[in-house]
């Protein structure tokens, strides 16, 4: 069965992917699942997403419903049908 999940993409990841779309991925689903299905749709862009070993970078930022999702086993948090994922790039600045 596949779910939907709402994606909200900001800064350089908004340039790559666009701002918000859906992407159906099969359930159970994690992070993991959605950022593959983004990238998907822009070579460039996966290169951006997934480091050398295939997963997900851990200089990018990610939420799942408006809430932070952090630790070394992050990409395999679940997520929901109907469940919103942000996705912002690592942060620069001075």
């Amino acid at each position: 069965m596949m779910i939907s999940v709402r994606v909200r993409a900001f800064a350089r990841f908004r340039e790559l992917f666009g701002e918000r779309f859906e992407v159906a991925v099969p359930e159970p689903a994690t992070i993991r699942d959605v950022v593959m299905a983004v990238g998907q749709s822009n070579a460039n862009g996966m290169g951006e997403l997934l480091d050398s070993g295939g997963r997900v970078k851990s200089s990018v930022i990610i939420l799942v419903n408006r809430e932070r999702v952090t630790g070394t086993h992050r990409e395999d948090h679940p997520v929901a049908d109907g469940d919103e994922v942000a996705i912002y790039p690592p942060v620069a600045g001075g």
